[in-house]
């Protein structure tokens, strides 16, 4: 029976690290990107200033439906996200997938909104060379709005609950993965 929960507790959090592809099956990038904008409208509702913080950034990503889940003493985050330049043109697409231990248990829905202070911040996002945390800012639906967060390395990062309020959290950069538009169905190299 140990050896049954020790299997468990290793298997699913690195099945969650490297199994969740970048971009949505290309049946669904069109609502997926939707959802995505709607995400950015659920956060531009709640934080007051950032709709200004977004068109003097160098470029943003959301995660429209990103999860949260723990075991017992390990737990992380995942989910996919659509990258855009600040005037909206999407670029690409982006993956979070987080694991961290410590005491945690159940799941949750959340909304990730990372926003970069300039091109040069993106870049390093698109090219995986971003590094070290970024706390996440919380923002509740239901409990009127938020101001904007001073950028922390070069990135605001914004998580909102799917329902009521949710700690905000850390948020490992190194932990996301980028591509480009047009690339989605190439093999990483």
């Amino acid at each position: 029976m140990r050896t049954l929960i020790l299997a468990v507790l290793l298997t699913f959090p690195l099945t969650t690290l490297f199994g969740c592809n970048v971009a949505p099956k290309s049946e669904d990038r069109t609502i997926f990107v939707e959802e995505a904008r709607d995400g950015l409208k659920y956060f531009e509702k709640h934080v007051t200033g950032l709709t200004r913080q977004i068109r003097e950034s160098g470029g943003y990503a959301v995660f429209p439906g990103a999860g949260q889940w723990g075991i017992i003493f390990t737990g992380g985050s995942f989910g996919r996200g659509a990258v855009f330049t600040p005037d909206g043109t999407q670029i690409g697409w982006a993956a979070v997938n987080n694991f961290n231990l410590g005491l945690q248990a159940g799941g949750q829905g959340k909304k990730i909104l990372l926003v970069f202070a300039n091109v040069d911040m993106l870049e390093q996002f698109k090219q995986g060379l971003l590094t070290g945390k970024a706390e996440g800012l919380a923002v509740a639906g239901d409990k009127g709005a938020t101001g904007i967060a001073p950028f922390q390395n070069g990135i605001d990062a914004y998580v909102g609950a799917e329902k009521g309020l949710m700690a905000g959290g850390m948020i490992g950069m190194e932990n996301f993965r980028y591509r480009a538009l047009g690339k989605e169905d190439e093999d990483p190299q």
